[in-house]
Parts: structure tokens; sequence; C-alpha cells
């Protein structure tokens, strides 16, 4: 059935496929069924305030020091605003680009209120200090990891994170700043903890074996070199089912025997959200714990619903933006 969704696009040089994957991260589906959030979300407390307010300045802080490393850098944040955050923003089209995303939906990604309504929503689920969070980051929404990230540091979560070197249009796809780069210039300037407990490229089979020869080998250059940098493991699958299975084993590794509370499903790894056509039913925000995805090709959000785990996607912007208050 995917490839009903397949073609090519061929422009600024490259080629780059328009799959489900594209209608999702663009907003095309926008009407599919949500299955409804996982806690009802109370009025928070002067202390989760304090916290969400916390959260917001670490994003805004992330923001200025990935502004300045670019201006010294002389690498150009083609999508960004005003906003300091918006310097997370990479450029339309680059090697490193594997599918379509909206600059409208880049730019709201990058918003501080992000982290602010996660502490918020987080704290609301049942969440608690040293729970795990899994997390799969693409480099199609770096506002969002962060914005993920920041709402953990400051809620004492341990946050597993895989994260992706590869990234849709206008996301984290520029050389020196993809998301696994982001993170390490963010670790080593003090300013965020560690999130990833592994490395991969992304895209097809996590491999990017939707990417052209010569563009694989930057983004596999880059995965070794960030990884690294962040002394974590890079994963190289053979294909698709070996990429599900290499993520749910880093996330057991890292999780040290403690049950893992939440996954967190940023952007649209293929790894992570599958390659069944069951994702489009989806909406984005909470999901109960329970399966939604049968099919063979389920990725790691339909294995952690299957095992009871809550599920927070974090996809469609303009959607989730509207339902959380977010400017």
């Amino acid at each position: 059935m995917r490839d009903v969704w397949d073609r090519r696009l061929a422009g600024h040089g490259g080629r780059m496929r328009l799959t489900w994957l594209s209608l999702v991260t663009t907003g095309v589906v926008a009407g599919a069924v949500a299955l409804g959030p996982i806690a009802s979300l109370d009025d928070p407390s002067p202390e989760v305030s304090r916290r969400a307010h916390a959260a917001q300045s670490i994003m805004e802080r992330a923001g200025e020091v990935i502004r300045n490393a670019r201006r010294a850098e002389g690498v150009e944040s083609e999508g960004a605003d005003a906003r300091p955050t918006s310097s997370l923003i990479g450029a339309e089209w680059t090697m490193l680009t594997t599918t379509l995303g909206s600059l409208e939906a880049k730019r709201l990604s990058t918003s501080s209120g992000w982290a602010s309504a996660l502490v918020v929503r987080l704290h609301a689920a049942g969440l608690r200090k040293g729970d795990r969070v899994a997390a799969g980051f693409s480099g199609s929404f770096p506002g969002l990891n962060l914005a993920v990230a920041a709402a953990c540091q400051v809620l004492d979560l341990k946050l597993l994170a895989v994260s992706s070197v590869t990234a849709s249009t206008w996301g984290a796809n520029q050389p020196g700043f993809t998301w696994p780069e982001i993170e390490a210039r963010l670790v080593e300037a003090g300013v965020l903890w560690q999130a990833s407990i592994a490395v991969s490229v992304g895209g097809a089979s996590d491999r990017g074996f939707d990417l052209d020869a010569d563009a694989r080998a930057v983004a596999e250059r880059i995965a070794r070199a960030s990884a690294g940098r962040l002394r974590v493991p890079v994963l190289a699958p053979a294909d698709f089912d070996q990429a599900v299975a290499m993520r749910l084993d880093a996330y057991a590794r890292a999780s040290s025997g403690r049950p893992i509370q939440l996954y967190v499903n940023v952007g649209g790894t293929e790894a992570s959200m599958g390659r069944s056509l069951a994702i489009l039913r989806l909406r984005n925000g909470f999901l109960p714990s329970v399966p939604f995805d049968f099919s063979r090709e389920r990725g790691v959000m339909a294995r952690f619903g299957e095992r009871g785990v809550p599920v927070l996607t974090l996809l469609n912007v303009r959607d989730l933006a509207a339902r959380w208050g977010i400017l």
C-alpha cells in the first residue's frame, strides 16, 4: 500500500520522495482520528509553573547558543525569523533532506512555548522524578526535540533518545547543524543534559537508503562524528526490521532495568513511526497505551503501545499547536 504514495520529485539538483510520511509532516492528514489523552490536564501548581518557565528559559538560551554558533561559522539558518529559537531551522534543501516539510510548521515548532506546555502535560500525565522516557528524535523538528529535552530536564526525568541525522525540508538538514550535532553543541555548552543514547542516519531503514550515495556517505560521517562527541553508539541496521529491533534494544539497555513510562515520537523517522498506513488513523498528542497497529511494518511507536507504554507523538505541528494554545 505504501507504494501508492510514492513518487519522485525533481528539484534543487536532487531527488526527494513524496510519501505518506510527507503528507503527515506537511499537515495533509490533520483530520485523522484521535485516540485521546492518557490523563486529564489539571491547572498547574506553582511548582509546576516554575518548572515550565525554567524549561522555556532553557530552550531560549539554547536558541541563542545555536544562533551565535551559526554566525561564528557562517552557516545561515535560511528559515529563521526574529526569535532566537528559530536558529534551529535549517534550509529548504540540502543533500541531507529526505522528505517535504512546511516552513510555517518548522517556525511554529521552535516556539519556546512547547517546552512550557510539555512540562505541564508530562506532569499531568503522571511522570515524576527518575522516570524513564524513551524518544525517537528525527532532524525534522529540532525545536520539538529541544522542547522535550528541556521539559524532561526540569522535571528530572531520564530521557533516552535515539537521534537521527537526516531531516525534512527546513529541518536540521545542514552539515554542522544536524540534530545530533546541535545536541552535542548544547551539551558541551552546559545548556542541555544529554538525551541521546544512540545516533542513526535516519531515513529509509534508518540508513539513509533514500539518499544518493554521496549524501548517504556524508550523513554516515556526521553520525559517526556526533556519536563520538556524545559517546554513544551508531545504529547501522541492514533493513527496516533490524532498525526497529536495534532501537528497542538500545532503550532496554539504557533504561537499566527500570520500566519506560512514556515513548515520545518527534518527527517522522521511519523506524519510529513504522511503514504501515495505520499511523494515518492517529492524531497528534498523547495516545492510550493500547495496540494500534498489528502489521509487520509497525515501528517502535506501535511496539511500545502494544507493550502497554503510553505514547506521545509530536508531528502535525499546526494541529497540536492549536489544541495546546501555542503561538
